[in-house]
């Protein structure tokens, strides 16, 4: 029967967004297992063809190695390696979990991610200005916005870098 080989699998990796990922799985039997990867949560798994921005959705892959290019954040998350080889049982085993930095530690958590619909507006002076921002992160983020100013090189504000360079902190605009 098919058994899978720890040593040569991958394990638990935190990658970012926009980087690439290479899920490895092993296994060995008589004859010889064929390997195949789903999520843990049932979704699909999305892959990007090779030199494209196009994502394929496939329900399951087939093969030892699943490479996923430009990670996005909904490719996140478990997946199972199941071995197979028309011997009784196949094995199954999670052996990867692709995660941001520390969010490994806690499934629950998601980094911050903040979009701006517009990035550039343009008005006549004097007349009104809806700026948007939409953020996502669990635990819920706390949210602000700050005005004027020029903000340090790193974007801390908690610096006095601005104030030392004789640029004016910026004001923090606390009514949403």
């Amino acid at each position: 029967p098919p058994d899978i080989i720890n040593e040569e699998s991958s394990a638990d990796i935190a990658v970012q967004e926009g980087e690439d990922a290479s899920l490895t799985c092993r296994a060995t039997g008589n004859p010889i297992p064929r390997v195949t990867w789903r999520r843990e949560d049932g979704d699909v798994i999305l892959i990007r063809k090779p030199g494209s921005r196009e994502i394929v959705k496939a329900d399951s892959y087939n093969g030892t190695s699943l490479k996923l290019s430009r990670l996005e954040r909904r490719q996140m998350g478990a997946y199972f390696c199941i071995a197979s080889n028309d011997v009784p049982p196949a094995v199954s085993k999670r052996i990867v979990k692709i995660c941001e930095n520390l969010l490994c530690r806690n499934s629950n958590l998601v980094a911050p991610s903040v979009r701006a619909p517009s990035q550039l507006l343009g008005a006549p002076l004097g007349s009104d200005v809806q700026l948007e921002c939409q953020v996502e992160a669990s635990p819920a983020p706390v949210s602000y916005w700050l005005k004027g100013g020029r903000m340090p090189p790193n974007g801390f504000t908690g610096s006095t870098t601005s104030l030392e360079s004789g640029q004016p902190r910026p004001e923090m605009l606390l009514d949403g």
